[in-house]
């Protein structure tokens, strides 16, 4: 009798243990997937550090005339026409985070041609949201971006707009 009692307490103890580590293990879940999606849904520091500001991702140059890929950095775009101005002036200021156009050798370009996506995802998917050109009206050598403005004109998807 009293081994039937132990071998009834031993397994009625392990079902008991077996549910308390399936809960257990149920709850460990639960919080790991809890964080690892508190993580994932977080911006990182950069993310909130140049949210909203364009920024060049590739940049070739054949002689003083540029082609730029930017990004900007964003989740829409409600004034295209502004984004287009901004990215002008941080060219001719040459203020971008990651590039810098050297400007010590040639002089500032004499060209843009430039394709705007709203995130690096969107490059890759070919998602552009607007083509920007800068450029003079009559092609001179000695025109660049910076310091003769009055001969350039703002192209934004092939319409010319203001710049200012």
């Amino acid at each position: 009798m009293l081994a039937k009692f132990k071998e009834f307490f031993l397994e009625e103890t392990y079902h008991n243990l077996s549910g308390i580590k399936s809960r257990a293990c149920c709850v460990v879940i639960i919080i790991a997937l809890v964080n690892f999606m508190l993580y994932v849904g977080k911006p990182s520091e950069w993310e909130k550090e140049y949210f909203g500001i364009p920024d060049v991702i590739s940049s070739t140059s054949a002689n003083s005339s540029y082609r730029l890929d930017v990004v900007a950095n964003s989740n829409r775009v409600q004034d295209k026409e502004e984004l287009a101005r901004k990215i002008i002036h941080m060219c001719q200021d040459n203020s971008f985070h990651s590039t810098r156009f050297s400007v010590d050798l040639k002089g500032h370009p004499s060209k843009l041609n430039i394709t705007v996506y709203l995130r690096k995802s969107d490059v890759e998917k070919g998602k552009a949201i607007c083509q920007i050109r800068y450029e003079p009206l009559e092609f001179n050598p000695d025109y660049d971006i910076k310091n003769n403005v009055e001969k350039y004109h703002l192209y934004l998807d092939d319409n010319e707009i203001d710049f200012y």
